[in-house]
């Protein structure tokens, strides 16, 4: 079995390289949808938010508001930091989970997607890594259509994250997506190849 780590910076699409090796075969866990159990109502990440940033962070039904507390964080480095430091923990707990039920039902390769791979250290216990990347026109394009964000609010997203070209220096594997979708595919199946053979 390998595990396999994909990342990528925001709007490069990475859900569609993920999609796409689902297709070719592999298990896919997503950091995102992790994220998003570990802070269901009434679990312990849940509270520690609440704790830590008001009530006033939470929806009508009692699910996080996750656009709120976006918006928070972005504007406040502790305050993203004391969001990690109650949730990454338990993304982390909860992946190793999945990644051994996927092991012991006989899965081959398994992807770990995660935005934040590089960022949260990921990488120095997972390896190979897959990286997607685009130009930062595309990039910035990408999140004024898919997220309707302001030329300030695509500025702090970037600035958030790691930078695309020292990123690129810590994968294995370069996947880039500026261009047409058949030229994504064909680099999707070019990787998935090698990662067979290693």
């Amino acid at each position: 079995m390998k595990v396999i780590g994909l990342t990528g910076g925001i709007a490069t699409g990475k859900s569609t390289v993920a999609s796409m090796l689902r297709g070719l075969g592999a298990k896919v866990i997503d950091a995102d949808e992790l994220a998003r159990e570990v802070v269901k109502p009434d679990q312990e990440a849940w509270r520690e938010i609440i704790e830590a940033f008001g009530s006033e962070v939470l929806r009508q039904d009692r699910t996080l508001n996750r656009e709120k507390l976006r918006k928070i964080v972005f504007a406040d480095k502790r305050a993203r930091k004391r969001l990690d430091s109650i949730t990454h923990p338990r993304i982390r707990a909860l992946a190793q989970e999945r990644i051994e039920k996927l092991a012991a039902e006989g899965a081959d390769i398994i992807i770990y997607e995660a935005p934040l791979l590089f960022e949260n250290r990921v990488h120095l216990w997972l390896r190979p890594v897959i990286l997607v990347t685009s130009d930062s026109e595309t990039q910035k394009r990408r999140l004024r259509e898919r997220d309707r964000l302001s030329e300030s609010e695509i500025r702090h997203h970037l600035e958030a994250q790691m930078p695309l070209e020292e990123k690129t220096k810590l994968a294995n594997f370069v996947i880039d997506n500026s261009g047409e979708l058949k030229d994504l595919e064909r680099q999707v199946r070019e990787v998935w190849e090698k990662i067979q053979a290693i």
